[in-house]
């Protein structure tokens, strides 16, 4: 249930926050840097881009380092929000590195912590924290209490993720003790909220209840109706985590009542989503199936419904208990599929905990046992880890109930024993509501052991019986030899299927491991590849020789069209063979960007058959393609004369033709193809040879042609 939701909002306030003050300190630098940030505000990152290239260059030609480490910061901000972590995490890294080596820490404090939100994205948790923990050092020294305050929520949350209860309460209880020193009512609130959670979590509601009202007491001083709608619903779910539902409807109420003033359709929708659960605790599955999908829906129709998946997570891990409460269990493994997949990456092993917790108690009674069995031991470390005696007294109740049905008596009493233990544990109002299912459990597990013992006695008196009909010793002795040598077989014959399994699922291993890594490897090429690209950008900005800058420029038109391939294949699912199509275009279309080409102007025309051809041909093949077109884009076309671009690929028996044609001005009289010694003719003819090809350039009835014809058979491994 949505015992994170406040964390969740936390975190998005503080990150809000902090991109704040990092935003003041570079508005404070350089104007330049506030007309970038307003671009970027009203939604045009390329223009921002733009003016932060041309501002870098003039600061690092004057020297001004701290500046220019301001633009790599600047730009570092622009590429992450639109969603380039690769480049943002080059530019930050590039401008830490400046701001540490001119001593500047505030910037370089900056600059760790985006570079750790971005690590945090990609999972890379170790690097993050280090990185976390520099830009706490820095905000624990500045002496600014805020920044103290932020800090310390911020290292509760990181916490929180790795499961650390200990290190989570410390970060929480100082934070609050200088939010209430320096009288920052907001920062309190969020502390209160965080509080609340975490007892709550750890099963003491009279405490979490205490931080609530803590909370509404605040609330008096500095009214927020939408704050104070948020603090009745989660009282309510604690009355409901001690299933005390018609307290939960007392808050329930007050805050429908808060909720006629409000205009924000996200509390009405948390509501909704309250009401369901309310109606599940009463095991009033169906209702609770229609209030519950109302929520859901109402969430997704949030502006910018991304930011609310972990409520659309929690809504449809309450629909699926309603849904395996009504037996529809196929529907609530569904649920608790789509669940998984939209929890956020800052508390997905909470989540995934409690999703697959359930989920393992659907799987145990459809009698899948062995899955079951494997979702719980998964789960066993991360449980005793939170704290959190509900989850573990949910884990060992399914243990139970699979070795009860595996037959495993003695062990289905250990585990019992287990719960028992941790229901003396809870409040009074848990244990009572979870006693009767535990002695029911308890009283059945006896039973089965019982009814297993009689099992076993009258089996040994049917052996004993058989036994004294054996008359002579020929005939025992030819029974017992006819047993060994049975049990002797099925033993060998079951080693074998167990050895022949194991091999089986080592390769299957062994397989997806080598899958994995060569898409491992194709994704560090292209990002290789994409920050060798980078590398010639920025290199380019110190080059005032024209020649020299277009050299540079065409070298790195030439990386991305073979960090394209590697891009595709990472992406795909087939990593021996690309599609041309798609590479075609993509590649057409990245040079008309790099050369600012108006396609109203000049227009793609692309007729491509959909081949296939491994990473060589394919190499070859985007570096010719690149050639061709980069001349007829720079040379086709002048003075804003308007025209086409035609590309086509075609398959003729045993051949294939590539063929980039143009109706602008042709080549000179006097050129000949064959005798051009640029870069570009050489690796044009180059690849041809590679190929076992032949070309053709030559002027058409109107503008240049040039057709490349290669045998099929070449290396290549085209599929329709």
């Amino acid at each position: 249930m949505a015992k994170l939701l406040m964390l969740i909002g936390c975190m998005f306030g503080l990150l809000w926050l902090q991109a704040q003050s990092r935003g003041e300190l570079l508005r404070n630098m350089d104007p330049i840097f506030t007309t970038a940030l307003d671009s970027l505000e009203m939604g045009r990152p390329q223009a921002a881009i733009s003016q932060l290239n041309v501002a870098g260059e003039k600061f690092k030609k004057d020297q001004n380092w701290l500046k220019y480490a301001g633009s790599l910061l600047v730009l570092g901000k622009v590429y992450f929000q639109t969603d380039q972590l690769d480049s943002s995490l080059f530019y930050l890294h590039e401008a830490r590195r400046i701001a540490s080596r001119e001593g500047n820490e505030r910037l370089a404090a900056n600059t760790d912590e985006g570079i750790a939100r971005i690590y945090l994205i990609k999972k890379q948790n170790t690097l993050a924290m280090q990185h976390y923990r520099k830009f706490a050092s820095w905000c624990l020294r500045s002496g600014k209490p805020r920044a103290k305050v932020e800090t310390c929520i911020q290292m509760a949350q990181i916490y929180t993720r790795k499961v650390e209860p200990d290190s989570v309460a410390l970060y929480l209880h100082l934070g609050l003790s200088l939010a209430k020193s320096h009288d920052f009512p907001v920062l309190q609130y969020k502390l209160y909220q965080m509080l609340g959670l975490r007892f709550n979590n750890i099963n003491r509601p009279d405490s979490a209840l205490y931080h609530y009202h803590q909370s509404l007491e605040l609330l008096e001083k500095h009214p927020a109706p939408e704050r104070e709608i948020l603090v009745y619903l989660r009282i309510s779910h604690v009355f409901l985590d001690n299933e005390n539902p018609q307290r939960a409807r007392k808050y329930l109420r007050q805050a429908q009542k808060l909720l006629q003033t409000s205009t924000n359709p996200f509390p009405k929708a948390t509501l909704l989503y309250y009401e369901g659960t309310t109606l599940l605790a009463e095991k009033k599955g169906a209702a609770a199936i229609l209030v519950l999908e109302k929520a859901l829906e109402a969430f997704k129709s949030l502006p910018k419904p991304q930011r609310h998946q972990a409520m659309q997570a929690r809504c449809l891990k309450s629909l699926a208990e309603a849904q395996h409460m009504l037996g529809q269990n196929e529907k609530a493994l569904a649920s608790l599929k789509l669940a998984k997949a939209l929890n956020l990456p800052i508390f997905q092993r909470y989540n995934e905990m409690q999703t697959e917790l359930m989920e393992a108690a659907i799987l145990s009674s459809q009698d899948a046992v062995a899955a079951s069995d494997e979702l719980l031991m998964e789960n066993m470390v991360w449980a005793k880890k939170s704290e959190n005696l509900n989850y573990l007294l949910e884990l060992y109740q399914t243990l139970a109930a699979n070795e009860r049905k595996k037959k495993n008596y003695e062990q289905a009493i250990v585990y019992l024993d287990k719960v028992h233990a941790l229901q003396q544990q809870l409040d009074p109002v848990s244990r009572a509501s979870s006693l009767s299912n535990h002695e029911a459990q308890w009283e059945v597990a006896k039973k089965d052991k019982s009814i297993g013992h009689l099992h076993d006695l009258n089996q040994q008196k049917a052996q004993r019986l058989k036994q004294t009909q054996l008359r002579t010793a020929l005939m025992a002795g030819g029974l017992l030899f006819l047993l060994l040598s049975s049990v002797w077989i099925y033993r060998r014959k079951r080693k074998q299927n167990i050895q022949l399994s194991l091999a089986k699922q080592a390769v299957e291993a062994s397989l997806q491991e080598k899958e994995l890594l060569l898409k491992e490897i194709h994704h560090r090429v292209k990002n290789n590849m994409q920050v060798i690209s980078s590398l010639l950008n920025l290199q380019a900005r110190g080059v005032q020789d024209p020649v020299a800058l277009k050299v540079m420029r065409e070298g790195r038109d030439r990386v991305r069209s073979m960090a394209l391939i590697h891009q595709t294949l990472y992406q795909n699912n087939d990593f021996s063979t690309v599609e041309t199509e798609d590479y075609f275009l993509k590649l057409a279309e990245n040079l008309f960007h790099t050369y600012n080409i108006d396609q109203e102007r000049v227009q793609l025309v692309a007729q491509i058959q959909p081949l296939k051809f491994n990473v060589d041909i394919m190499i070859a093949l985007g570096l010719i393609l690149n050639e061709l077109i980069s001349n007829t884009l720079k040379y086709a076309f002048p003075a804003e004369q308007k025209g086409e671009v035609r590309i086509s690929l075609t398959r003729n028996a045993e051949q294939v033709e590539l063929k980039v044609e143009d109706n602008g001005v042709g080549f000179p009289p006097n050129f000949a193809p064959n005798a051009a010694r640029s870069i570009g003719f050489s690796l044009i003819h180059a690849f041809t040879q590679k190929l076992g090809g032949s070309l053709q350039i030559n002027n058409a009835e109107k503008g240049a042609m040039a057709s490349l014809i290669f045998p099929l058979h070449h290396n290549a491994s085209p599929a329709a």
